[in-house]
């Protein structure tokens, strides 16, 4: 079930709306005890948790509902809480929020005067009555967005499998380049032009390879992967242009068909074209050129039909100027240049990202669903993640083995990534700038260290700085915060 959490605006909405029908502040808090709503008061709290041994914990402990109306006189309600003597709650009443057996938070309606105390006695049973009939509004609108959110998983699931057809509609992101590389490309899927996806290891090249292919008129034919670094060059010929019976020792009789055959009417997708040796660059060349391809110890000419996708990370254009790329293939090759992002230039899209591989490798290793504290989620929105898509499914992954509760935490990240820190990089800065990478890295630690604080004017108050110069630093260093 997927928590409160992930639904704040529609609960924030839902709190204020109740509080002017009411009359009564009011809170909700998560599954984890934490304010994810909050007005009056409790609106300067959200994000943080709610005092051990007060009511709204004794409800979501219990899984019943409960009141208080006198706090010092009913010490049994509240008396292990810290604030039990300071309390100006004149009364309260709480309710949980539970599907089943499972406790998903509380809602709790809170009175600070004598009129609001005298009016929730007098009405009690009907506001618990109340309460009742809101906590299912909540978990219904929770049940609602969690089986959107699983049809999201179910399509990804299906679709990540190689073996799977993949579209745009796989690809769900809110960072407006990369809506506008998914533009790009929708508008060239059936076209004949070489593409040439640029991109660090881990950016999705081969999944936007495969949208096009998919999306466009060749998509009842063969999707043909292969990985120019990954095969020895002295077998690397053979396997893109096949070879004829006898060729050498111990191939077969027969000969057998390369990759280009096998992908005719379809796409090939060479991938890390960069790493393709300078040997065989002339004869991929001949055949983007001639669209046929030669058998390695044949003598015939064999036509192919097939759509060529390259990929790299490579810096070609320096490559070319070295020498160890050919100038005339790499301007065949890159008719349409497409760009994936690195992910730390695409950090509104991380939230997505964590909820679905939470949702994969919870489904793989048949584990409860889990969710993520905000404290993680803000670390994970700050860290740079140098192996981009591919590193943060590593990391969700080795979480989900390794958690011993269904709320992932910072003590639940891979030791080399616990000890992070933001980093400060000084090489060839000015002062004013190497000054820029300290404030810039003690900001971050703000967000990043001790309690998740979503409370931005307290971080202000803390770094003695007024809210708006807050905003202002947080624009200017491009920091996201929850």
């Amino acid at each position: 079930m997927r928590g409160i959490t992930q639904n704040e605006e529609f609960i924030q909405l839902f709190s204020e709306n109740l509080t002017a029908v009411l009359g009564f502040d009011i809170t909700i808090l998560d599954r984890n005890g934490n304010r994810v709503s909050g007005t009056g008061t409790y609106q300067q709290q959200i994000g943080s948790p709610a005092p051990d041994g007060s009511l709204l914990r004794a409800v979501m402990k219990t899984g019943r509902p409960d009141m208080t109306y006198d706090v010092i006189k009913n010490e049994s309600h509240c008396m292990g809480c810290k604030f039990f003597k300071e309390c100006k709650e004149t009364a309260t009443i709480g309710y949980p929020i539970v599907k089943g057996s499972e406790t998903l938070g509380a809602i709790g309606l809170m009175g600070f005067s004598t009129e609001q105390k005298e009016k929730m006695i007098e009405n009690a049973e009907s506001l618990k009555e109340f309460l009742q009939h809101l906590s299912l509004v909540v978990e219904s609108q929770l049940i609602s967005q969690n089986k959107r959110f699983q049809a999201q998983c179910n399509l990804y699931e299906d679709t990540l499998n190689s073996n799977k057809v993949i579209t745009f509609d796989s690809f769900i992101s809110n960072n407006e380049d990369m809506k506008d590389v998914i533009r790009k490309a929708k508008r060239i899927v059936n076209s004949t032009a070489n593409v040439l996806i640029r991109g660090a290891t881990g950016t999705g090249k081969e999944v936007l390879a495969k949208a096009i292919h998919y999306e466009g008129n060749r998509k009842n034919h063969p999707f043909i992967a292969v990985n120019c670094a990954a095969i020895p060059e002295s077998l690397l010929e053979s396997e893109l242009f096949g070879y004829a019976g006898g060729a050498f020792t111990g191939a077969n009789r027969e000969g057998k068909a390369g990759k280009f055959e096998l992908a005719n009417n379809g796409t090939l997708f060479l991938d890390e074209i960069g790493d393709l040796p300078l040997s065989l660059q002339p004869k991929l060349l001949r055949v983007l050129q001639e669209r046929q391809i030669e058998r390695v110890g044949g003598n015939k000419s064999l036509p192919v039909n097939v759509r060529v996708i390259t990929a790299t990370h490579r810096n070609l254009e320096e490559m070319v100027q070295n020498g160890s790329f050919r100038e005339d293939l790499y301007y065949r090759i890159n008719v349409i240049p497409l760009h994936t992002k690195l992910l730390k230039e695409r950090r509104d899209d991380i939230p997505f990202f964590l909820q679905y591989f939470i949702c994969k490798y919870c489904s793989i290793l048949n584990r409860p669903y889990m969710t993520a504290d905000p404290q993680l989620e803000q670390w994970l929105l700050q860290y740079d993640w140098p192996g981009n898509i591919r590193q943060l499914e590593n990391v969700v992954e080795y979480m989900v083995n390794m958690a011993e509760s269904d709320v992932l935490g910072l003590h639940d990240l891979p030791d080399y990534l616990y000890q992070w820190q933001a980093p400060i990089h000084t090489g060839g800065l000015s002062l004013d700038e190497m000054v820029a990478e300290y404030e810039k890295s003690i900001i971050q630690s703000f967000f990043l260290c001790g309690q998740a604080r979503k409370d931005k004017e307290k971080v202000a108050e803390e770094l003695k700085i007024s809210l708006s110069t807050l905003y202002r630093k947080l624009e200017r260093y491009n920091l996201k915060v929850l």
